[in-house]
């Protein structure tokens, strides 16, 4: 896995960045004593799905990464590619979301106890928040942890934007955001579809609030997708598709991945991720009489030093290779039944 990386997360002072994304609100109401909001829903306040808002919708519909003719084709669900190959040769299935950047975008996930420890339980009655969506110009499905712990003041009350989590903190409803210094696929979708997992019926999505409404989601990885982010900022792992001679085109339906499944959840300890779902695409000739069916791992492409950087290529099957600027959010499924 490489570990260079290109660009320093805004925000990782949770606070600081909370205040300016939600128009530097962060001072208090009235002096020293808790008021009230108008951004922080009572208890029981029924949460709109987003296709209330049209606008809204077709905004995520056109800026998921999904392929609106494949989705029609499938029913609405979010069907696997077949054919991947991990690093050490292992046939893996995978899911597509389009194109991502090296920025990931906030969740804030809701609890009760220390954020800091594995004393923190998420709340079951209220869903995850994050500040923007598919189309809004610092989303990227990847995203970066927040926990927000509940107080004793709290009680149920629906905390669905930006502004009202910086209320909620005024009001003593909530403590401040803590970054937990953890990433995770989590990709935002447009309303009604599934995923296609195996074994099982394909799955529901899981609700998250942003912008004042209820919006589809689907977490990926369990918790070996929960991976460590020290530093603010995300790796990336090649992916390679081939091109037999005298072909027009690549073949993104059978990757050859440099990443590995993960064997295990990272440990608390754990300084570097084990596994990143983001793909630097790298395009590769294979030479005459060689087929795509003959490459089976990263190591039939390529000799790579400790950092996984390329130092040499195998000229038995590669005749040429370019290392592009593509990013893709292509995450392998690491269990079968499992997003």
């Amino acid at each position: 896995m490489q570990r260079v990386v290109h660009r320093v997360v805004p925000g990782l002072v949770a606070l600081a960045s909370l205040g300016a994304a939600a128009g530097c609100r962060l001072g208090p109401l009235v002096d020293d004593q808790p008021g009230a909001s108008a951004s922080v829903l009572p208890k029981n306040t029924p949460v709109p799905g987003v296709a209330m808002n049209r606008d809204l919708t077709a905004q995520i519909t056109i800026n998921d990464g999904l392929d609106g003719d494949a989705l029609t084709m499938s029913n609405g669900v979010i069907t696997r590619g077949t054919t991947g190959f991990t690093a050490d040769g292992m046939q893996v299935k995978y899911w597509l979301f389009g194109q991502t950047d090296l920025a990931p975008s906030p969740i804030y996930v809701f609890g009760r106890g220390d954020p800091t420890s594995s004393s923190f339980v998420p709340l079951t009655d209220h869903p995850p928040m994050v500040g923007v969506v598919p189309g809004d110009p610092e989303y990227q499905p990847i995203h970066t942890i927040y926990r927000v712990a509940v107080t004793d003041t709290y009680d149920g009350q629906k905390i669905t934007t930006l502004g009202a989590l910086s209320d909620a903190i005024e009001l003593q409803l909530v403590q401040p955001p803590l970054a937990i210094k953890v990433f995770v696929n989590w990709p935002i979708v447009r309303s009604g579809l599934k995923l296609e997992v195996g074994i099982v019926a394909p799955i529901d999505p899981t609700p998250v609030y942003a912008h004042g409404y209820a919006v589809d989601s689907f977490p990926l990885g369990g918790p070996r997708g929960m991976q460590p982010n020290p530093f603010g900022i995300l790796p990336t792992s090649q992916v390679s598709f081939l091109r037999e001679a005298g072909k027009p085109d690549y073949d993104p339906n059978r990757p050859i991945f440099q990443a590995t499944i993960p064997p295990a959840a990272p440990t608390p300890a754990q300084m570097f991720p084990s596994y990143t779902p983001i793909s630097a695409v790298v395009n590769v000739d294979l030479v005459p009489g060689r087929n795509t069916t003959d490459i089976h791992k990263d190591s039939d492409l390529f000799g790579r030093d400790n950092d996984g950087n390329i130092t040499t290529a195998n000229q038995s099957n590669v005749a040429r290779f370019t290392v592009t600027d593509q990013l893709l959010d292509l995450q392998v499924q690491f269990a079968e039944g499992s997003p």
